[in-house]
């Protein structure tokens, strides 16, 4: 069922009309929210502050130009949530470092891998079937997604216009975003939701690379994952 031509378009669609053109400071305060928040503990605007070495008034004007779907804030306004990684319970379980977190969507938890820090960089995912229920396991390394329970597994994607995805990420993208137990799952889901792609879970790790080179395109290196040096070694540049 997996199709080339939809993982063609729906690359397209990643590379030219989904994300917006992100400065490289953008780019190193979300990346470096990441790789906060992934270590568990709420984030707070000094904690990214002394992370990455830019005061707190340039950081709180990148962060106000996020939309406020793309964030979560506790109780104490910490950040606990950012575009797709959360540190509150969520749709799909993601194991990183000894560390219980959960992930937005199923493309989430594919492409987190690449750009986190800690052990091999390596998250076992657990999530449920849309359409059946069923349990389904795996592991995603920053080289592809591995150990599959279900060899069956195939995920649903979707293309929301810009609009929608800067309205509200989540109900726009995430909520359509999938694991599906088998071939058979997915052609129930794609009766229920006709607008959706269904796609092999290496197809969707793919798009999940393609995302990570275009929204971090200045800040990471894409054969490592790890920070580009021409960035880090210009940091004096992201501070006023």
């Amino acid at each position: 069922m997996p199709n080339d031509h939809l993982f063609e378009t729906v690359a397209d669609y990643l590379r030219t009309e989904l994300f917006p053109d992100i400065s490289p400071q953008s780019q190193h305060v979300f990346l470096g929210l990441y790789r906060l928040i992934v270590q568990g503990s709420p984030v707070t605007l000094s904690d990214l502050s002394v992370a990455l070495v830019i005061n707190r008034s340039t950081l709180r004007k990148v962060l106000g130009k996020v939309d406020p779907s793309c964030l979560q804030y506790d109780e104490k306004d910490s950040i606990i949530a950012f575009a797709g990684l959360n540190q509150a319970p969520a749709p799909h379980r993601f194991l990183f470092d000894g560390i219980e977190l959960y992930t937005w969507c199923a493309f989430d938890s594919l492409f987190l891998p690449h750009l986190l820090c800690g052990g091999a960089q390596v998250a076992q995912v657990s999530s449920t079937c849309s359409v059946t229920n069923a349990t389904l396991q795996l592991t995603v390394t920053p080289q592809g997604p591995k150990n599959i329970d279900r060899a069956t597994t195939v995920m649903s994607f979707v293309m929301p216009s810009p609009d929608q995805h800067c309205g509200n990420l989540r109900r726009a993208f995430c909520n359509h975003v999938n694991f599906l137990a088998s071939p058979e799952a997915a052609s129930i889901w794609k009766e229920r939701h006709p607008d959706t792609a269904i796609l092999s879970v290496k197809q969707v790790f793919e798009l999940g690379r393609m995302r990570n080179q275009v929204c971090f395109k200045d800040v990471l290196s894409t054969s490592t994952g790890q920070n580009a040096p021409s960035v880090s070694d210009s940091q004096t540049s992201l501070n006023p």
